[in-house]
């Protein structure tokens, strides 16, 4: 059988991420978070993020009782670099992939279910603000009480902060 990894959050400006393993033969789950303070100041600077992925994933592995013989797929995206190298050097087959379908679903619904537990707003208004410009837009309404929602991190988020147009790719530079 084979195992995915797929991760969503990355991107976003607001929360943390989720990482997400799916058995495809059974759809046996795990699913473990990324608070948004690991993408905030020293933490986002010394990539904490990082480390505590490969803990979901070892978490993860144990749950799911993964095998070295059994491929794991794991999204090609930065955030899962750790993961990838660090399941290789332990002997599990890895195999760099584009994850879609219903991994990709699953780990989508998770990260707006951790947005709502965060406090963003129910599941029905997370989904509705999904998007860059959207969460900016909610972020800027308010931004003494919501910045703590941010990826402060990213060099472009003083400029975000006062409403400077910044193209959304640029921002996590």
């Amino acid at each position: 059988m084979v195992v995915e990894v797929d991760d969503s959050g990355w991107g976003d400006l607001v929360g943390g991420a989720v990482i997400v393993m799916r058995r495809v033969g059974t759809n046996d789950k795990f699913v473990g978070e990324v608070p948004v303070e690991e993408f905030q100041g020293s933490a986002f600077k010394s990539k904490a993020y990082l480390p505590h992925i490969l803990r979901i994933v070892r978490e993860g592995s144990e749950a799911l009782n993964l095998s070295r013989d059994e491929p794991v797929h794991v999204c090609t995206g930065y955030i899962l670099s750790e993961v990838r190298k660090s399941l290789t050097c332990e002997g599990f087959r890895v195999i760099p992939s584009k994850i879609t379908g219903v991994t990709q679903e699953l780990a989508e619904e998770e990260y707006i279910k951790h947005l709502s537990r965060l406090g963003v707003g129910t599941i029905v208004q997370v989904k509705r603000l999904r998007g860059f410009d959207s969460f900016m837009t909610w972020v800027l309404r308010d931004v003494d009480k919501r910045e703590r929602f941010v990826k402060t991190g990213w060099k472009a988020w003083p400029r975000l902060k006062v409403g400077e147009k910044i193209d959304p790719k640029q921002a996590r530079d």
